[in-house]
């Protein structure tokens, strides 16, 4: 019963009797188009029949679409505008679309545009395009790179670098546990410990410098902050001379044995 309520109700807004006067002429109108029938002249017969017909298709349409889908806005069928937007060709569907979608036409579609902005449109794509491809070799040549120099083992021999932070780790480990009150023997034993590494050290000319400051600042083995101070001063003449930074001495201890009092090493 909807359906057949809903198909009367458009054929009546689209269809409307105007008047039935006394002579045998009957006036339909279908949107803006007025068509006459006199049932004695063949040719308002002959338009009788295309209106009939034109009825029936449009009837036949409005159940098709109540099939298809029973809540369809009425509205669209009887308005004239909605269904001339309905029956346009594919081309202006496509420009209305590509309209309201993105504000501009298909870049790819050279009919739909002047040469001047289609060619416009092809260079900002070929732009884009070789930016993508320099990126990936870019990307590429990054990636060959790092496979053609990877990080080094940690099993492989010590170049100075690493054998200098080595060497100064063991040293200042072995000042920040030097006895408070050393012994006579004792030292002895960290003077020529130090006498004999400068003589046995791996770098030669590491070996040379360290030699050369034992004998301008003598090592100082009273006691362990003595020690320590001593061999802090020692690193940061090196340090001078290489342009690293300088260290706080004050804090000898709180670097290689006690820990920083902020906690950060428990």
């Amino acid at each position: 019963m909807r359906m057949l309520f809903m198909i009367f109700t458009i054929a009546e807004r689209s269809f409307k009797i105007l008047e039935l006067p006394t002579t045998p002429t009957l006036l339909l109108r279908r949107q803006s188009h007025n068509y006459g029938y006199d049932y004695i002249s063949p040719t308002h017969i002959e338009l009788s029949r295309e209106a009939t017909r034109l009825v029936i298709r449009r009837l036949q349409r409005t159940v098709l679409r109540l099939i298809r889908d029973p809540d369809f806005i009425m509205s669209a069928e009887a308005n004239p505008e909605m269904d001339k937007e309905h029956h346009e060709s594919p081309f202006a569907a496509n420009r209305k679309a590509g309209a309201s979608g993105a504000g501009k036409q298909d870049s790819n579609c050279r009919t739909c545009n002047d040469f001047k902005s289609w060619s416009k449109q092809q260079r900002l794509i070929s732009n884009v395009q070789s930016a993508k491809v320099k990126h990936m070799a870019a990307a590429e040549k990054l990636t060959v790179n790092a496979a053609e120099d990877p990080l080094p083992r940690d099993d492989c021999p010590l170049d100075k670098v690493r054998l200098g932070i080595s060497t100064w780790g063991l040293l200042h480990t072995m000042a920040a546990f030097y006895s408070d009150n050393p012994t006579d023997t004792e030292k002895r034993d960290m003077k020529t410990f130090f006498e004999v590494l400068s003589r046995l050290y791996p770098c030669e000319f590491c070996a040379k410098d360290f030699r050369t400051d034992l004998d301008v600042n003598p090592i100082n083995v009273n006691s362990q902050k003595e020690l320590a101070l001593w061999l802090c001063k020692f690193h940061n003449r090196v340090n001078d001379k290489l342009g690293k930074p300088l260290f706080d001495c004050t804090k000898v201890n709180e670097r290689w044995r006690d820990g920083w009092l902020d906690g950060s090493c428990d």
